[in-house]
């Protein structure tokens, strides 16, 4: 069996963006800010995917940076922040998380799959991931799964009020109790027929 935890289903680069979208809109950022950054965002990924050589990318990276900020009012970007950036995206994994696609994998699963996504989860949405993850396992023929949207739970599976990345560190409990029953009790009903 497969238990899969906050897993994507959408293609990286779409997750990514609606990854940063919810985070800004739980964070209070007007729509129009978060529009600006998404297509922003978008023309970044575009060089990542289509440049394959980092020094050619960087230096359109940060054609399309320096064009942003000097279109933002009153943004404020420190260079340790850009550079990190910059890093980041030309790394050999964000190259393939942007261009990664999980249902080819998903539809190649025949054992029991157990998919979970806390209601709050910011990172990997459960409304536009599971049933992505649903629907590429069945187009594989895998007809023994669980799809589970757990109430209040962000994602790292603690009980939360927003999901934001701010409330991480305030939350004391681990993992949500609940969680670890609905695990074992999945798991125990799967090998003790």
């Amino acid at each position: 069996f497969i238990v899969l935890m906050a897993a994507p289903g959408l293609l990286g680069e779409k997750l990514a963006i609606l990854q940063r979208d919810s985070i800004s809109r739980a964070s209070g950022v007007p729509e129009a800010e978060i529009a600006r950054t998404r297509a922003i965002e978008q023309k970044m990924m575009a060089v990542v995917r289509s440049e394959k050589d980092n020094a050619a990318a960087e230096k359109k990276l940060r054609e399309i940076a320096g064009q942003a900020m000097s279109e933002a009012s009153g943004v404020q970007v420190t260079g340790v922040v850009v550079e990190a950036q910059f890093k980041m995206m030309l790394s050999p994994w964000y190259r393939f998380f942007i261009t990664y696609d999980p249902a080819p994998a998903l539809r190649k699963v025949k054992c029991p799959v157990l998919a979970l996504t806390g209601e709050r989860d910011l990172q990997v949405p459960a409304n536009e991931n599971l049933p992505l993850i649903a629907k590429a396992l069945a187009a594989g023929g895998n007809s023994d799964f669980t799809i589970m949207k757990l109430p209040r739970l962000n994602h790292l599976f603690q009980t939360c009020q927003t999901g934001t990345y701010a409330e991480y560190s305030k939350i004391e409990e681990t993992i949500a109790p609940a969680v670890l029953e609905t695990i074992g009790d999945w798991i125990l009903r799967r090998i003790r027929p």
